[in-house]
């Protein structure tokens, strides 16, 4: 019986737990909080769950050496550490985050090695990357070329859960949200390269109309250029990945930003409420109105969405912050944490839209689209876990099984690994629709 390490007991690891003990793996699950991983194991004979702090390096090697292949859901930055022990023991490793750099070094000691590091089979990235390889593949062997591709991912709650004033909730903990809306990116358009900063992130918006399911809000997401090599689009005119949110979040993000509330510099916060710690980002006394000096301070209405929103929120309330120092992020974020939550028995929706624009010989032109969207299952497995971890958990299965013979540092863009997962999901109900026309 293989033997699988899973690193990490977050919110998306249990459906990929469920399916390799499912599948007749030996699963040893180890965690910072070993409950977590009990709970998803659930006595099941075939699992363990021990507990491990990812920074001690002496503990976590003997984990790897006596398993056949890890899978790490630990936060990014343990992934190149996981993958540097993995070639050293010479074991394959799976994981759903984006290729670091630090990851991209490590390509040319795993091929020496003979292992697999597989990254980005998760949603966003993975889905995205193997729905947009199928297509554009589809293409070249009818010997036409892409000329412009758009790609979008959001999550999101369900039409019948998006009931608060920010139209967003969060599974887990927001602090991964947060800190990607400091990112700066960068993509093509109609053959200019674009280069937005992180502080306008939010104002290079643009609103995406999808089908029946009404209109978003997209600002662009890290780096769509690097994609161009990966996808094999040399000479393309457009090229643009985008993150999906509802109305109105753009311009809060925007202004909360600009209050400096999503800085990661920690301040002095002890023995303060809310409303204390927010008169000292806008500069006002006790005197003031602080919803007016906000206002003010951003040059908005005072009836302005992001002003109303903070107040929604509670930054403007006397509730005390419970720790002494903290980062305008994190205060930030423990507020989210609770008043953006998913409640029992809500679903949320994970919705991937493609739009391809072709060439084909003869001078014909096609515009295609692909669009998957997928719902939470109410009191079970949010959308976000499935389509995250199922995707990983069915790369571990063909590793195993010897369907994926690569070795190095891979993405999912090769039809050996993107064809079998993704006519795997498709058995699971995580499918796309395809629509083309001409143009």
């Amino acid at each position: 019986m293989k033997k699988v390490l899973v690193l990490g007991a977050g919110l998306v690891a249990k459906p990929l737990v469920r399916y390799l003990l499912g599948n007749g793996y030996q699963v040893v699950m180890a965690s910072r909080t070993v409950s977590k991983a009990e709970r998803m194991i659930a006595g099941h004979p075939q699992g363990k769950a021990f507990a491990l702090d990812m920074q001690d390096e002496g503990r976590l090697t003997p984990f790897i050496k006596d398993c056949d292949l890890a899978v790490s859901l630990v936060p990014f930055n343990f992934h190149p550490v996981v993958a540097r022990l993995c070639i050293a023991q010479r074991k394959p490793m799976v994981t759903t985050s984006y290729v670091s750099p630090a990851m991209q070094e490590l390509d040319g000691a795993a091929r020496a090695a003979g292992v697999t590091v597989l990254n980005e089979i998760g949603v966003d990235p993975g889905i995205d990357h193997m729905s947009a390889m199928r297509v554009i593949d589809g293409v070249r062997r009818r010997g036409g070329r892409i000329i412009a591709f758009r790609s979008y991912c959001g999550g999101l709650p369900a039409p019948e859960a998006n009931d608060n004033p920010f139209g967003y909730k969060f599974s887990w903990a927001p602090r991964g949200v947060l800190l990607a809306s400091r990112n700066s990116a960068q993509y093509i358009l109609d053959g200019r390269k674009v280069e937005v900063p992180s502080h306008r992130l939010f104002r290079d918006m643009h609103i995406l109309a999808v089908g029946d399911q009404g209109d978003y809000e997209a600002y662009p997401n890290r780096d769509s250029i690097s994609y161009v090599d990966v996808y094999g689009l040399s000479g393309i005119q457009t090229m643009y990945r985008g993150t999906l949110r509802n109305m109105g979040w753009c311009d809060c993000l925007f202004n909360f930003g600009k209050l400096g509330l999503l800085s990661l510099d920690e301040v002095d916060v002890k023995g303060k409420t809310y409303a204390d710690f927010m008169r000292g980002v806008v500069g006002c006394s006790r005197s003031d109105d602080l919803r007016t000096a906000a206002a003010r301070k951003l040059g908005i209405p005072r009836e302005a969405f992001p002003i109303l929103n903070l107040e929604w929120l509670g930054m403007f309330s006397d509730r005390q912050l419970k720790l002494d120092r903290i980062s305008p992020l994190d205060a930030m974020g423990e507020l989210m944490f609770e008043k953006l939550a998913f409640r029992p028995g809500e679903r949320d929706m994970l919705l991937l839209f493609h739009d391809f624009r072709a060439e084909l010989p003869g001078g014909k032109r096609e515009h295609i689209i692909a669009q998957m969207i997928d719902y939470g299952i109410p009191n079970g497995d949010s959308s976000m876990s499935r389509t995250v971890s199922l995707p990983a958990a069915i790369g571990v299965k063909m590793i195993l099984t010897g369907r994926i013979k690569a070795t190095g540092v891979l993405r999912p863009v090769t039809p050996d690994i993107y064809d079998p997962v993704l006519d795997e999901l498709a058995a699971l109900n995580i499918a796309f629709q395809e629509k083309t026309e001409a143009f």
